[in-house]
């Protein structure tokens, strides 16, 4: 819900407010009053995937359906062009730390799908709902254009997928599923914005073998690093498989797929929003 701008200001102002003096080129300054120069940005609350149920006791998004954050400013634009930041792949995050409005909450300790919803949301409120990116077809590989409203995204239902994989959340915020072909029982979490990071600056694909080291903390209650790695390494491809697709649906997230038609082939699928540079650079 937008703050009201004047409501925010002008709440309990004094019959006679205050004025200050503004420097003027060459010449004496100006006094004007004191609450012209209070510029206030508006602010929305954002809906949470995870709802703030996946996070421990303590930490600052325990148990928060929703969080406020700030609109966009040209602050936030010289963010996002800052080479040094883009060359480090921090740009996004130092954006929406930027906009979050209670400092207790850290990006880099925020799951992924909260994370995307923050970046969805804040892009709307910023730019409009209408999205055009460039997708590829996945029959005919040929690129085209298309245009995504992006109030049409909702987040996913967590619980239904736990229970259509037979995934048992524990009381430390991890998970366990036992897998079809090894019979392992495997213990695992939800990777964060930093572990993202991570991946980002190795160059490493989250769908690779490091991605299931990060996110399996123990394979038949053995929580070695060594035994786990080793299991890892030997994993029968039908288990690798269903651990990465399983992982993939009951994280917490902004479900951003959309039933796309290839204007050159005729062929449909389901794709997904681009969430690359050009997301927040619209034709405007």
């Amino acid at each position: 819900m937008t703050r009201s701008n004047e409501d925010r200001m002008f709440a309990n102002a004094p019959s006679e407010p205050k004025t200050v003096e503004v420097p003027a080129n060459g010449g004496a300054g100006t006094h004007v009053p004191e609450n012209m120069l209070q510029f206030i940005t508006p602010t929305e609350m954002v809906d949470l995937p995870s709802r703030g149920v996946f996070y421990p006791e303590g930490h600052a998004l325990y148990n928060r359906e929703s969080i406020e954050i700030r609109h966009m400013t040209a602050k936030e634009e010289d963010i996002l062009t800052t080479s040094s930041l883009l060359r480090k792949g921090v740009a996004l995050d130092k954006m929406l730390q930027n906009i979050i409005v209670d400092k207790k909450i850290n990006v880099e300790d925020m799951l992924i799908g909260d994370k995307n919803a923050l970046l969805v949301y804040s892009r709307i409120f910023g730019y409009g709902n209408e999205y055009e990116g460039t997708l590829m077809c996945p029959s005919c590989s040929d690129k085209f254009q298309h245009s995504f409203d992006l109030n049409n995204f909702e987040n996913k239902d967590v619980e239904k997928e736990m229970v259509r994989y037979d995934v048992e959340p524990t009381v430390n915020n991890t998970f366990m599923i036992t897998l079809p072909r090894s019979k392992y029982v495997v213990e695992f979490r939800f990777l964060t914005s930093k572990d993202e990071r991570k991946f980002t600056n190795t160059k490493k694909a989250l769908g690779s073998l490091e991605l299931l080291e990060t996110i399996i903390l123990a394979i038949n209650d053995q929580n070695d690093r060594y035994y786990v790695k080793k299991a890892i390494k030997n994993l029968p491809i039908m288990d690798a498989s269903i651990m990465k697709r399983v992982y993939a649906k009951i994280m917490p997230d902004i479900d951003l797929t959309q039933y796309v038609e290839c204007p050159h082939c005729g062929e449909g699928a389901d794709m997904g929003v681009p969430l690359d540079a050009n997301f927040f650079w619209p034709d405007v």
